[in-house]
């Protein structure tokens, strides 16, 4: 299933983290991730280089004692900031990327967030977002859930139990309240992400990852999708190639995309 979302992210056979700095001919110089979590991304395009200097900035500060202290020697060139991003007030022409993996669907405030990172980069600066662009707080189209329980009917049972015995026919739906209980932020603005953006940046790329079924489809389930099992991978495929055509051809959106912006 990774591989496909991977596959689609290819830009010219590689992954933005490596297509960046051949672009510039160069590591840039500095990165800012929003949202970093434990830091994973930013040791990672620390040693590919992506980027010379790097700064995450997340919320939640008790992370990056672990992170700081598994990137070593090469930590002298990472930072963390603890900041709501919602208020971030970030330093004009400071960055020459700013990215988010994952995260942005969190963020409630957004014309302020992009207006914020519009500022920060220089010019010809890089905004990439590797994002849920779906439906905000979860809430499903009845298309999306039709169709998931159309291919869940095609699929073999041993495939869609639960781990708790249950066979799995339809995806359900969670009221916007049971979403917000679980996560206060989850989704809260994620169908706005991807007008913003286009409003914002010079788009370079805008590639759709799929997700729309699929995310539905696998949950709950997907411990019994082994690797390297050649029916299983066959499976696997289908489903993706119904998606990606339903998507290709205008039945659905994509719920997840990577997009590259530049500042004019």
């Amino acid at each position: 299933m990774g591989r496909h979302y991977l596959e689609k992210s290819l830009i010219d056979g590689m992954t933005w983290q490596s297509w960046l700095p051949r672009l510039l001919g160069r590591p840039a110089d500095s990165a800012l991730e929003l949202g970093c979590g434990n830091g994973e991304a930013l040791a990672s395009l620390l040693r590919l280089p992506t980027a010379r200097k790097l700064v995450g900035i997340d919320l939640d500060e008790t992370r990056f004692a672990a992170a700081t202290q598994a990137l070593g020697e090469a930590g002298k060139n990472v930072s963390f900031r603890a900041a709501d991003i919602n208020h971030i007030q970030l330093e004009e022409s400071s960055y020459e990327v700013i990215y988010a993996i994952q995260a942005f669907h969190h963020f409630e405030n957004l014309e302020h967030i992009f207006a914020e990172i519009y500022r920060a980069l220089r010019p010809g600066g890089f905004c990439i977002l590797d994002e849920y662009v779906g439906p905000a707080r979860f809430q499903w189209t009845d298309m999306q859930l039709d169709l998931t329980a159309k291919i869940l009917g095609l699929m073999p049972r041993h495939l869609r139990m639960y781990r708790q015995g249950a066979e799995k026919l339809a995806e359900g739906r969670s009221s916007v309240e049971d979403v917000v209980r679980v996560c206060p932020s989850e989704s809260i603005r994620s169908n706005e992400i991807v007008p913003l953006f286009h409003k914002t940046f010079d788009v370079l790329h805008h590639k759709n990852l799929g997700g729309t079924i699929q995310h539905l489809l696998y949950s709950g389930i997907v411990h019994n999708f082994p690797d390297d099992d050649p029916a299983t991978d066959r499976l696997i495929d289908c489903v993706d190639g119904l998606e990606q055509t339903f998507i290709e051809n205008g039945v659905l959106p994509s719920d997840f995309v990577l997009m590259i912006g530049r500042k004019n």
